[in-house]
């Protein structure tokens, strides 16, 4: 199944670039319905560049707190545990983050895996 997201352009380049490796959401109804393998389209909110990725894993917690101090900081992109919870702070209303679980979905983008498919093609030649 394939899921469309909008992310804001900070977080996007991140994920573009490589030094995220998660996508963090609340758990709300889109969000339950995503599984394994499933690709989410991660839309860029600012130029609507968008990035297919495909979920790898995917793990639930009481919130963002909690999330942060399991996975690290680092898997998310930044460099402390403030910078990204003041960034979560002004995506997600703190009304849901309170009546809502945190999720996390371990994401690898799809070009990852067509420009290790390539790579492979060419040793065997």
């Amino acid at each position: 199944m394939k899921y469309s997201i909008p992310v804001h352009e900070f977080s996007f380049n991140k994920i573009k670039n490589g030094s995220r490796k998660i996508g963090v959401h609340l758990l709300d109804k889109k969000a339950q319905q995503i599984k394994l393998h499933d690709i989410i389209e991660m839309c860029n909110s600012s130029t609507s560049e968008k990035i297919c990725c495909e979920v790898t894993g995917i793990a639930i917690f009481d919130n963002f707190d909690d999330l942060i101090n399991a996975l690290g900081y680092q898997a998310l992109g930044y460099d402390n545990k403030e910078e990204v919870m003041i960034r979560l702070n002004r995506v997600f209303p703190r009304e849901a983050q309170q009546a809502l679980n945190a999720v996390a979905f371990f994401i690898k983008p799809q070009f990852e895996r067509a420009n290790l498919k390539y790579r492979s093609e060419i040793e065997r030649e």
